[in-house]
């Protein structure tokens, strides 16, 4: 590991309690707001359509799920077509279907033709369970780089002096379909080096050898 961190040993478990405190919070305000079921719902005045995520208490969770419109014009909740368009958001989000539901009018009653609000429980994929585990746990650890130092400036971020003295800035983000890792330089690292890969190694390649960085 070639991390540096210059703070003294006192600042730098306080730090380290802050985030850990921090990140625990945003865990389990997660866990609290994490959908279990969906409801689409469509205006009967615009036809429109849009998709609502339901937390374990029957509520909307608009802090940390927005409603997601539903391309198209509909005449009900219950057409093919929308819930092959709530289908698709579910697996983009890292959600399926439970086990054994269905999609039915939300008012439960089965003879509702054509309701305005349909839903179904839903429960989170194992890659969406992965991704919040890596959201909320310990940051990635760098390998040895030859020639490269790093020093943690927050979490997800490393200054990286590359071995022709030039600095970066390493940046990984979390996500369900493969994490990002991007190298931004210039002033105030505002241009963008390496564009967000999902391989750490193609990133630090790039900073242990600059001359394939765009500036």
């Amino acid at each position: 590991m070639t991390t540096i961190n210059d703070d003294s040993g006192h600042n730098q478990r306080a730090q380290l309690l802050l985030e850990d405190r921090r990140l625990e919070l945003s865990r389990a305000a997660e866990e609290r707001h994490r959908p279990v079921a969906v409801r689409v719902y469509v205006s009967p005045i615009t036809s429109r359509a849009a998709l609502h995520w339901v937390n374990a208490e029957g509520d909307d969770s608009p802090n940390l799920w927005e409603p997601v419109p539903l391309d198209g014009t509909h005449t009900h909740a219950l057409r093919d077509e929308v819930l092959i368009h709530a289908g698709a958001v579910l697996a983009q989000r890292g959600f399926n279907y439970a086990r054994g539901a269905y999609w039915q009018p939300a008012s439960g009653k089965q003879g509702t033709a054509r309701p305005a609000t349909a839903e179904v429980a839903v429960v989170a994929t194992r890659a969406y369970l992965d991704l919040q585990t890596r959201r909320f746990g310990p940051a990635p650890e760098l390998p040895e780089v030859p020639g490269v130092t790093f020093k943690s400036t927050q979490r997800g971020q490393w200054s990286a002096t590359a071995p022709d003295g030039r600095t970066f800035l390493l940046t990984w983000t979390p996500h369900l379909n493969g994490d990002r890792w991007t190298v931004w330089g210039g002033d105030q690292h505002s241009d963008l080096i390496r564009p967000a890969t999902t391989s750490m190694h193609k990133a630090l390649f790039v900073l242990r050898h600059p001359s394939h960085a765009r500036s």
